[in-house]
């Protein structure tokens, strides 16, 4: 069993309506009303990111070179606790040519020594993935070693998960289901995600083992605020545009907000219009943001 399935209760979309027959516990807002669709919040919310992701690929391109190992912005880095980029080709070395609990000694030694979690997981773990990956491209490693590397790195978040959601906000009714694209071998990036969203409150179910089918029929059974799905190759971006469509046509939130990232965000930034998103992020921070500002909180109530 996927140890990232959690399906717990069900909460309310801000800008949708749930279909007449809902359960009452699908219904509500605390103060009892339901709110009709807005189409001027998607309106804002597509600006603000829009705005973000420029002045972010804008930054990423001006920016200067890492601190080399050594060099006094390293020695800076370190001060505060950040990660460098030696420590980053450490990770894959060992991820590629050590074992599962090699990667996760070293991970853990940085956290212990004061690396923040949410650090390690998005300037060490989601760097040295992006490096392995590009290492099977340009055809300098092959496909069972990049695929070993990366499940060892993967346990490694998943060891981590515990600390890094048990740290995060308060639980509320919203609900996001997050799967990697169809036909995608790399599961890393979803899973990663998910992590953020939990530590965000939110309800999630996140599962590599989700079919195409499985996520429409879970879509179309359940009531979810928000679909996320990371896509990770070129030739997967006609299967998510079809998967996408059948999104909108079959689930019961049909306002629902679907967001797209993973790998090839980098390189393609109308990747939402491809494929028929809502909004495409850059990594899991910036998927967890955007969402906030489109679903607002709100509080499980607590039984007495």
């Amino acid at each position: 069993m996927d140890r990232s399935i959690n399906t717990a209760e069900e909460g309310p979309f801000e800008s949708s309506r749930r279909p007449e027959g809902a359960r009452q516990s699908e219904l509500r807002d605390p103060d009892g009303s339901r709110r009709s669709a807005d189409a001027s919040v998607r309106v804002v919310l597509k600006s603000l990111l829009e705005h973000d992701l420029i002045d972010r690929l804008m930054t990423a391109h001006r920016s200067p070179l890492p601190p080399t190992p050594g060099s006094a912005g390293a020695a800076a880095a370190s001060m505060r606790g950040a990660v460098e980029p030696s420590q980053v080709q450490a990770l894959v070395d060992i991820s590629l040519n050590g074992e599962a609990e090699a990667a996760r000694e070293f991970v853990f030694r940085l956290r212990d020594k004061g690396v923040p979690i949410e650090s390690l997981y998005l300037d060490l773990i989601t760097p040295a993935a992006r490096r392995i990956g590009a290492m099977w491209e340009a055809d300098t490693c092959d496909f069972v070693l990049v695929t070993l590397a990366l499940l060892r790195i993967q346990q490694v978040t998943y060891d981590l998960s515990p600390d890094f959601i048990s740290d995060g906000a308060e639980p509320s009714s919203r609900r996001a289901l997050i799967v990697p694209a169809p036909g995608s071998h790399h599961t890393l990036g979803a899973a990663m995600v998910a992590d953020f969203f939990r530590r965000d409150g939110w309800d999630v179910l996140s599962s590599h083992e989700l079919s195409r089918a499985d996520v429409l029929r879970v879509l179309r059974q359940d009531w979810y605020d928000l679909v996320a799905v990371s896509i990770s190759a070129p030739n997967q971006i006609l299967s998510t545009s079809a998967l996408i469509s059948d999104i909108r046509k079959l689930s019961s939130n049909r306002g629902i907000l679907v967001m797209v990232g993973g790998p090839l965000a980098q390189s393609v930034p109308d990747l939402a219009t491809r494929v028929g998103a809502d909004m495409v992020t850059l990594d899991a921070k910036q998927a967890v943001d955007v969402a906030g500002r489109a679903v607002p909180v709100r509080r499980t109530s607590v039984a007495n």
